[in-house]
């Protein structure tokens, strides 16, 4: 038997009802998700320009992908093979389409990081991460796009490999520039474009001038010199805008006297550019990541707005859909062997290395980073990651700010052993007197914690914070007695955690730093509402949303805001509880294991609403993802969960309890998502005083006489009463009003 996705009852399934028992059942889930809860995904690089082309070769592919769960597109660089696998998966119309982009990494180890970014996966203490990545996926019907394999093919395809034996629901389209030796892979060899290369230039050129025949002929030796190359080609189109076709042609045919294809057509284009442009051309070489115009300054050592623009007019630099420009690998390549010609590696190294510890430089000397600060981190991190293997001497302490810049974004992105590995190396490197010393006990700290090391966190913190006291680091004392009360958290130690926190609090009072100040207050309300001290943490908590609302991270604010439903479910009041769920179940929607909390706290609230067979299928959806990601709750909150689940098996028919059970346990959590944010989760039940009245005597155990006899009315006015209580609350049975009556 299955279980049906939209209402949960058990029905036999067949191929053309594998998740909704009946149409309107599947109608429902169609409009539910049509209203702006769709459960579509698609994680697709956006494109300026329109995909021209290619339509035979995308006719092929698509009949190979319906056909082969692995297919990859070889090709030979700016033959195309990124577009056309962007616009294949496109019009796949596979419900979820997640991008795993492999062209910036440098080392074998990312490669599984990678891959668990892309869909969502974080890595969890003492589990592998290839482990939590294909756990996952068992169950998720997914296309993953993989990217620029071919530096490193060997890593890509075990990874593939494990994939497509273990998670029957994923298919994989790779490009790369030699097949994958992956198991069952279809390899497409990708080759320049024919005749659509004159219809791509045309496109990119933009108007045509000068005696059109003569154009037309120029244009087509011109692709036809370049092979049909596409990013030959669009090269060509663009420069055509200030040179003449025939000049290019005539250019270009004693530019292939001695090369040929995509090394002819940089080389040639590189050779047009004015002398601040190749300067500002070759010094951009070291920036694999991307770049703003911030840094791009700073490299160039001068303004960059002018020669920046003829780069990107002339396709040397594109601009992302995120806003930063980027060079193509094989551009930047070009790129930097003109650097080393020029003899500016060492000088252009030494200022994006300044760069990026200045970026890092706020977390020496402030409390808590902006979201602006954090933002720049993330963007910066392939950047980072390339300073850090390339650009820096094993003897230059900044490696430890680099080493903590990498473990910081990793924490957020969810895979941090290697980068902790780092760290922890580079620290027993570095002498006690290293500038970024503190910064990287801290997150030696915060990393013992991630990974259990409960003895070593406290250790690290501690020291951290007696190096900071004896230099007077005042500042950071906030975060550093935060960081001190969560390693003290996972010794169970409440005593020394609340403590320390108090200790934050008056740090960061003193210093003004009222955002650091507000985290702190946030982390001790959840403290003592676990303790049971309710209107303290209340307080703390109302004092804390308004400024972390104002200045802090959207999932900082997501904490503060469940920790504030949790306060109100304590107190009953019902509407605030599941108010406060919903508002953090959308902030964090996008990352799937902050999100399962939310849902949870909207199924307490539904179970207390008396919708027990919805909390009952929340519930279970978040236990069933919470085994298979190994994200164990914290055990307050787990008791909170237990304790309803019981409430809910007294309640419920035996037979009810294991539909919503099962129906639960088929969620994946974008469905559970939906489920818990719709409108009618909070009923509150309307009952007269009266009918509270007998409703209370019935969960004493008083039988319909009793009451009447307690109440001094007649035995067939409370046979009425309990009628109607169980009609308004949904209930079917005594036992089942009994239960209400006992949890409120």
């Amino acid at each position: 038997m299955g279980v049906c996705a939209n209402c949960g009852r058990a029905f036999a399934p067949v191929p053309s009802r594998a998740r909704y028992c009946s149409n309107a059942c599947r109608q429902r889930a169609y409009r539910r998700r049509s209203a702006g809860t769709s459960t579509v995904v698609a994680d697709l690089p956006a494109h300026d320009t329109a995909f021209v082309g290619r339509e035979r070769e995308l006719a092929e592919l698509q009949s190979l992908l319906r056909k082969h769960r692995m297919l990859t597109l070889v090709g030979s660089a700016g033959i195309g093979k990124t577009r056309l696998a962007v616009e294949l998966a496109r019009r796949a119309r596979r419900a979820e389409v997640r991008t795993v982009e492999l062209g910036r990494l440098s080392r074998p180890a990312q490669v599984v990081e990678a891959f668990a970014e892309a869909v969502g996966v974080y890595q969890h203490a003492g589990v592998a991460l290839r482990t939590t990545l294909l756990q996952e996926l068992q169950h998720r019907r997914v296309l993953l796009l993989v990217d620029n394999c071919e530096h490193l093919v060997a890593e890509c395809c075990e990874v593939v490999d494990a994939l497509l034996s273990r998670c029957p629901h994923v298919q994989v389209l790779a490009t790369s520039r030699e097949a994958l030796r992956a198991v069952g892979e279809v390899v497409y060899p990708l080759h320049g474009m024919a005749a659509d290369a004159v219809a791509l230039f045309a496109d990119r050129a933009g108007t045509a001038a000068d005696d059109e025949a003569a154009v037309e002929a120029a244009v087509e030796a011109v692709c036809a010199g370049l092979d049909g190359v596409p990013l030959a080609v669009e090269l060509a189109a663009r420069l055509s805008r200030t040179v003449p076709v025939r000049e290019l042609a005539d250019r270009l045919e004693q530019r292939l006297d001695l090369l040929s294809g995509l090394r002819a057509a940089i080389a040639w284009s590189h050779d047009l550019l004015t002398p601040g442009e190749r300067e500002l051309f070759r010094r951009l070489a070291l920036l694999p990541g991307g770049f703003g115009l911030e840094i791009a300054e700073v490299v160039h050592g001068g303004p960059v707005i002018g020669p920046l623009t003829a780069l990107q007019a002339k396709s040397l630099v594109v601009r992302g859909d995120d806003g930063r420009f980027r060079m193509l690998e094989s551009v930047r390549l070009h790129a930097e062997e003109r650097l080393r010609e020029h003899g500016e590696h060492e000088v252009t190294a030494e200022r994006i290395v300044a760069w990026l510890c200045d970026k890092g430089e706020p977390a020496v000397s402030s409390s808590i980073l902006t979201p602006g600060q954090v933002r720049t981190q993330h963007e910066e991190y392939d950047n980072v990651a390339y300073a850090f293997h390339h650009l820096v001497e094993q003897r230059d302490d900044r490696r430890l700010m680099l080493a903590t810049m990498l473990l910081r974004v990793c924490f957020d992105r969810g895979y941090f052993v290697q980068a902790g590995a780092v760290l922890l190396q580079v620290l027993d490197q570095t002498p006690a007197d290293a500038r970024y010393r503190i910064l990287a006990l801290e997150y030696a700290s915060l990393l013992a914690t991630h990974e259990e090391r409960h003895d070593e966190a406290v250790r690290y913190a501690l020291e951290a914070v007696e190096t900071a006291e004896a230099g007077g680091e005042d500042l950071i004392m906030c975060r550093l007695f935060r960081t001190l009360a969560g390693a003290y958290d996972g010794l169970d130690d409440v005593t020394n955690a609340v403590r320390a926190l108090r200790r934050s609090i008056e740090h960061g009072v003193r210093n003004g730093n009222d955002v650091s100040v507000a985290v702190s207050s946030q982390n001790l309300a959840w403290r003592l509402l676990v303790e049971g001290d309710t209107d303290a943490a209340a307080v703390l908590v109302d004092g804390a949303l308004p400024v972390l609302r104002t200045h802090a991270r959207q999932d900082v604010v997501a904490i503060a805001v469940h920790t504030a439903g949790c306060i109100a479910l304590e107190r009953g009041d019902l509407a605030v509880a599941g108010a406060r769920f919903a508002e953090s179940a959308r902030m964090t929607a996008d990352t799937p294991r902050a999100v399962l909390e939310s849902v949870e706290g909207r199924g307490l609230v539904a179970m207390a609403s008396g919708r027990h067979e919805l909390g009952v299928r929340l519930l279970a959806a978040c236990l069933q993802m919470r085994t298979t990601w190994v994200v164990p709750p914290e055990t307050w909150w787990r008791r909170k969960t237990a304790a309803a689940l019981d409430l809910a098996r007294e309640s419920l028919s035996r037979s009810a309890f294991q539909r919503a059970l099962a129906a639960g346990r088929a969620m994946d959590v974008r469905h559970a998502l939906e489920t818990a944010l719709g409108k009618e989760i909070v009923r509150q039940p309307v009952l007269s005083d009266r009918q509270r009245m007998v409703a209370e005597l019935v969960a004493q155990g008083l039988t319909n006489a009793q009451v009447a006899a307690k109440l001094g009315i007649s035995h067939r006015t409370v046979e009425s009463h309990v009628h109607n209580v169980k009609t308004a609350l949904d209930l079917s049975t005594r036992a089942q009003l009994a239960a209400w009556a006992r949890s409120h």
